[in-house]
């Protein structure tokens, strides 16, 4: 996959401080538009139109520092890929479920919080996968991300005990 512009997410300080690492890459992944929940409501694939997704994009789970960036690019006839949407996990603020919900009806769906970095709008959108095993190649992805930082938070405190 090639590299592109992030916006706001990509000034040149942090991309020199802060360890980039690709956790995984995937074409193609679907976006889908979600109804509105309210509350614990869980979100239901059939719910959504799966016969026309929103886009057709391609996956990027990256980590840089403590955050997770799961980046969905496209890429049009002729021009190079433009940035879709980013799902900005930190887990310092939120837990997983708060950025990232499997849906109630299916392994191959989720329901993921996309921020606009610039006006600061929230939005929940749906990302299917063709293959069960791509999705199960992105949930352990996500685990894997957990558990190292949850490794890290126990080292950095085990190493402050220590002092």
């Amino acid at each position: 996959m090639d590299d592109f512009d992030m916006g706001l997410l990509d000034d040149t300080t942090y991309k020199v401080a802060v360890l980039r690492q690709k956790m995984l890459g995937m074409f193609p992944v679907f976006m889908y538009r979600t109804k509105q929940k309210q509350g614990g409501e869980e979100y239901l694939a059939d719910e959504w139109n799966l016969r026309k997704p929103l886009k057709q994009c391609s996956l990027r789970v990256e980590r840089r520092g403590d955050i997770l960036f799961i980046v969905f690019t496209y890429k049009e006839e002729g021009s190079p890929p433009a940035l879709f949407a980013v799902c900005k996990v930190d887990l310092v603020a939120e837990s997983m479920s708060h950025y990232v919900k499997p849906v109630g009806d299916s392994s191959r769906y989720f329901a993921l919080r996309v921020v606009d970095e610039q006006s600061g709008r929230e939005a929940i959108v749906g990302l299917g996968f063709r293959e069960r095993e791509e999705a199960e190649d992105f949930t352990q992805c996500l685990v894997n991300f957990q558990n190292a930082i949850a490794r890290e938070r126990m080292d950095r405190a085990s190493e402050m005990a220590n002092q």
